[in-house]
């Protein structure tokens, strides 16, 4: 008994003391993606995407994955462990972690979970913006901010900002025109961290699509039913990009690290065993 009151003990102060940012939908295994290419089968019923295309030189700091074809040029590396159905590799390319072939099962269950967060955060109640197309911000509306857009189509030199404090989440659902970012446009987050921050592009196929010229995102970015678009030039530090395929011709991307677990000092758990135990005796006695 006093074994599992320990274990219980442990448990309990390592999960108090751990440091885990959450957005309020739940993205399941696709979440452990920086890249991913779901493919979708809203089109009659049958998958289609599910392609990853890396272009040369692209550093990918984080794990991949591609439902159909992995692709990628020469100096092309994933710093990470790469899933896909099938796998091009260009000279001078390389996966630094696990390689995998996965079945139609696997990438089934994880579209059904980017499916089901785009569809949780469209389902969240929110301040509508209309579309945006110049340079805007967007305040805190409290612990979770959430903006509805018909739209985002920016121009070089504009920004949209999220403007709000390192626990703040921000959810901004986009509708039927898409996204779109020009060379040196740029979401920015101002006060605000990056894995609070989530880009839903609910819109099937290529409604709601991605389509990023150059600029800079921070963020998780997802668009079940849709391609993305990712071109050159992207400032990517701290982002997740799961849709139904992706296209880019990237340069460093980095993802989000693990959250890091504190856990307690061993001289604190000993002497909460002392007490356990003093207890466990003094009940005998009894």
């Amino acid at each position: 008994m006093i074994k599992q009151l320990l274990k219980s003990v442990t448990l309990a102060c390592t999960l108090a003391s751990s440091a885990v940012f959450a957005l309020p939908v739940d993205l399941g295994n696709a979440g452990n993606y920086t890249l991913l290419a779901t493919g979708t089968s809203v089109h009659d019923g049958t998958p289609m995407y599910g392609d990853l295309i890396l272009g040369s030189e692209a550093y990918i700091y984080g794990d991949v994955g591609a439902r159909n074809l992995l692709n990628m040029a020469h100096g092309a590396v994933v710093y990470g462990d790469a899933d896909y159905g099938s796998l091009i590799q260009n000279a001078g390319s390389s996966i630094e972690g696990d390689a995998s072939v996965q079945g139609s099962a696997f990438w089934d269950a994880l579209y059904a979970d980017v499916k089901s967060a785009s569809q949780a955060a469209k389902a969240l109640a929110g301040v509508n913006a209309g579309y945006v197309n110049s340079s805007q911000i967007f305040d805190r509306q409290g612990d979770v901010s959430v903006f509805n857009i018909l739209g985002l189509n920016l121009s070089a030199g504009k920004s949209l900002t999220l403007k709000g404090n390192a626990s703040d989440v921000f959810i901004v659902n986009v509708d039927y025109f898409g996204f779109m970012l020009g060379g040196g446009a740029e979401i920015i987050l101002d006060g605000v961290s990056a894995e609070n921050v989530l880009f839903n592009m609910h819109g099937a196929l290529n409604a709601g699509h991605v389509n990023v010229a150059a600029g800079t995102m921070k963020g998780t970015y997802i668009a079940p039913d849709a391609y993305m678009q990712l071109g050159d030039g992207l400032d990517l530090e701290g982002v997740r990009f799961l849709g139904a395929g992706i296209s880019g011709n990237l340069q460093t991307v980095h993802g989000f690290t693990p959250p890091q677990v504190t856990v307690p000092e061993p001289s604190a758990l000993f002497l909460i065993g002392l007490g356990l135990i003093g207890l466990g005796f003094a009940r005998r006695r009894a």
